[in-house]
């Protein structure tokens, strides 16, 4: 199947918002005095050898290097909220979910990048889609240069049928007979991922290996056979994979699609709009219209 540059693009801008925002968030010293009065500011989060760092140290060094691009964000947030509400410009939950569809058919399973929760995906799936929309608002693309450009990339709006899993892989046919009796005794599946698993990478997420395209390279026939017939919630009897063995958790199954012209005719115009458009194509447009005045000074 064919990749898709744009939802890779919106992917990663969430996975980098996403990343300095929970960084930012559990770092954030409370109000209130910590510990015995101490104040969180001050505690101390590591020592070499006789001297200390503190965690207000270290939230000043994130600050001085993600301060001003996440305050951009925020900022960039609120210039298109308020852009969109001048020119009655929207975007629809069907949109967002669509797009949100393609995204994670196109996006390598096995990357932790695309682990960030769903909502959080949507809302800046969101933002850009109503960026887009107020940048092209006033662009003309015909129905004939629609069509064209659907009938040649048709295979862009389609969805493979995808398996949405966890894994734990071990190392041969036992082990993997004393992981399902140990799940069978109630232990939870993301904890003996991240225990027996011998997969580094989704070891530590749990076993979290996300959606997974039944007709890709990364499972095999007989996996997806006893996929096929695992209820969701539930794990999978143990499958030869080389060497190994692995037994699946499926979460859910998405069905394959194929959307129609009607479909991602407003994703297409958008698309092609774009194109068109001389102006940069970032919020910061919309900034000297906003009025905004920010900590760093006059945006460039």
């Amino acid at each position: 199947m064919k990749r898709k540059p744009k939802p890779f693009l919106i992917a990663a801008a969430v996975l980098l918002v996403t990343n300095i925002i929970t960084l930012f968030l559990w770092l954030k010293p409370d109000a209130s005095p910590g510990v015995g009065g101490i104040s969180a500011g001050s505690e101390i989060v590591a020592t070499v050898g006789g001297d200390s760092v503190s965690r207000e140290d270290w939230l000043y060094a994130l600050e001085q290097k993600y301060g001003e691009q996440e305050l951009k964000q925020l900022v960039n947030q609120k210039v298109i909220e308020k852009a969109a509400k001048k020119y009655n410009v929207s975007i629809s939950d069907k949109e967002v979910d669509q797009e949100f569809d393609l995204i994670r058919s196109a996006y390598n399973s096995f990357d932790e990048e695309f682990t960030a929760d769903e909502e959080t995906v949507k809302a800046q799936i969101r933002t850009d889609l109503l960026l887009e929309e107020l940048l092209t608002k006033d662009v003309e693309v015909s129905e004939e240069d629609m069509k064209n450009f659907y009938t040649q990339n048709e295979e862009m709006y389609s969805i493979p049928k995808m398996f949405n899993l966890k894994q734990i892989k071990v190392k041969d046919k036992s082990d993997a007979g004393q992981v399902i009796k140990e799940l069978e005794n109630g232990s939870s599946f993301d904890v003996l991922a991240m225990e027996r698993s011998t997969d580094d990478g989704s070891a530590n997420l749990g076993g979290d290996i996300g959606y997974v395209p039944a007709d890709g390279e990364l499972l095999s026939p007989e996996a997806v056979k006893v996929l096929e017939s695992t209820k969701e919630g539930k794990w999978s009897q143990p499958v030869k994979s080389g060497s190994d063995y692995v037994i699946y958790l499926l979460k859910d199954t998405v069905k394959e699609r194929q959307y129609s012209y009607k479909d991602v005719k407003d994703q297409i115009r958008r698309q092609l709009a774009m194109e068109q458009v001389e102006t940069p194509l970032t919020p910061e447009a919309f900034w000297d219209e906003a009025e905004v005045e920010w900590f760093y000074g006059t945006e460039q």
